[in-house]
């Protein structure tokens, strides 16, 4: 350990990472942190981390934005008021803290982490990303702002009340009267669908959240109040996933300003064409579906309208699209026109580097083809491609390893219509053309 400290005890140290470090006591971090003013940067994860430690952080490390004690068993979530009030003094720590990172804490069960929350949220002005169990809960209780019995809760640690937090930074982003507070928040995860109008005034500068949906909630459910919002995840929770097309209403408002949707347990009802038309800005596209209800497969191949269709996403990157294991089929209809899209997306698409196309329920051969065959150079700069469980022929393939693109990672594991012998080929045509490949097949 002495060898540790001559190496950190310098002014100048901004970031420090001591993850997994469980053999170096409390005591030691203390003196350690307590000797570097200047850091910007400390991940405790998993270390003897403890409220000590925590004291020594907030009164020690003033200049300090980023802070990790996720999976430490000895912190608390009262633990963590440390970093944003000094009880001793009797005053705030006036911390510049911007991500504070503490999930997995409260070892000993039991604990209330929504005071914590609340209190860490009001007190630390600058937090913009808040890792921690009880942050949604927190939120909705400083939009009501009605604490009753949880206003004091640790007082009797020499710290203030909620109401005197809310109150010292009244003024500071007031929204008229729905609430005196706004908080600097650009992450939130979880977020219960039925909560979005109650969050959206208090956190109203949130970039990236992601969304649970009932099956209760109607189509118009006050996710385009979020109009900051460049990265969304949303889920479909209940027992039947809701349709596609009840995410149409809030992208018509958010789509423009999107980078990156994930959407997770949707029923693919009619087509993935107007969200992809709603969200021209794209980089990243994440679609894990499932196949309506109703659906009952039949062999079908999109006619030639089908392919007719044009999209341009010049900003494209990442595009993923798969259906759980097992699933039922689609009916006709539904494939042609996921067929048709497919084709259009890849080769309207000339920045994409990764495509992973998962257990759709018909053969890409011609979805592939007809996306080669776009102008320009279509898939010129793909580097990662999964067909895992998907219908794909060795003549496909082959010509994907054609086309000139920097393509080093191919997933071909589960595709049917590829055999030993073929993956052999494959890898002996990769190392004779000297092609920086890898190639999984099972």
């Amino acid at each position: 350990m002495s060898l540790t400290l001559s190496l950190c005890l310098s002014q100048s140290l901004t970031s420090l990472c001591l993850r997994d470090c469980k053999r170096v006591q409390p005591g030691v971090l203390v003196d350690l942190v307590e000797l570097l003013p200047g850091l910007r940067s400390l991940d405790l994860s998993g270390s003897q981390c403890n409220t000590q430690v925590l004291s020594a952080v907030g009164s020690s490390c003033p200049a300090l934005r980023e802070l990790h004690v996720s999976n430490c068993r000895a912190v608390t979530s009262r633990g963590l008021l440390h970093l944003a009030f000094d009880p001793t003094r009797g005053c705030s720590t006036h911390s510049q803290l911007r991500r504070l990172a503490a999930s997995n804490i409260d070892s000993r069960g039991g604990v209330d982490s929504v005071g914590p929350a609340a209190f860490l949220l009001l007190a630390l002005p600058h937090l913009e990303h808040l890792d921690h169990s009880g942050l949604v809960e927190a939120c909705t209780l400083i939009s009501r702002l009605h604490f009753q019995t949880i206003d004091c809760f640790a007082a009797k640690e020499g710290f203030p009340s909620l109401s005197e937090l809310v109150h010292s930074r009244a003024g500071e982003g007031v929204d008229g009267e729905a609430s005196p507070v706004c908080l600097n928040l650009r992450q939130m995860s979880e977020v219960e669908a039925e909560l979005l109008g109650t969050l959206t005034p208090v956190c109203g500068e949130v970039v990236e959240v992601s969304v649970l949906c009932g099956e209760e909630l109607g189509s118009d459910w006050g996710l385009s109040l979020w109009k900051t919002l460049t990265h969304l995840t949303v889920q479909s929770t209940g027992v039947h996933s809701r349709p596609l097309r009840d995410l149409l209403l809030a992208l018509e408002v958010l789509g423009p300003s999107l980078r990156l949707l994930t959407i997770q347990d949707f029923s693919l009802d009619d087509s993935l064409d107007p969200i992809l038309s709603l969200c021209p800005n794209l980089r990243v596209l994440h679609c894990h579906l499932q196949p309506p209800a109703t659906a009952l497969h039949e062999d079908h191949e999109a006619d030639d309208s089908t392919w007719a269709m044009e999209l341009r996403l010049l900003h494209f990157r990442d595009f993923f699209l798969g259906f759980p294991p097992c699933s039922p089929g689609l009916t006709a209809q539904t494939c042609a026109g996921l067929q048709g899209t497919l084709a259009s997306l890849l080769s309207g698409a000339p920045q994409v580097e990764r495509v992973s196309l998962h257990g759709l329920p018909f053969s890409l051969d011609r979805v592939l083809c007809k996306a080669l065959e776009g102008p320009g150079a279509p898939l010129c700069r793909l580097q990662h491609l999964s067909l895992a469980h998907s219908s794909v022929s060795m003549g496909t393939v082959l010509g994907l390893m054609d086309q000139g693109n920097q393509l080093s990672r191919l997933d071909l594991s589960g595709c049917q219509d590829i055999y030993r012998r073929d993956f052999d080929r494959l890898e002996s045509l990769a190392r004779e053309r000297g092609y920086d490949l890898q190639i999984t097949w099972s």
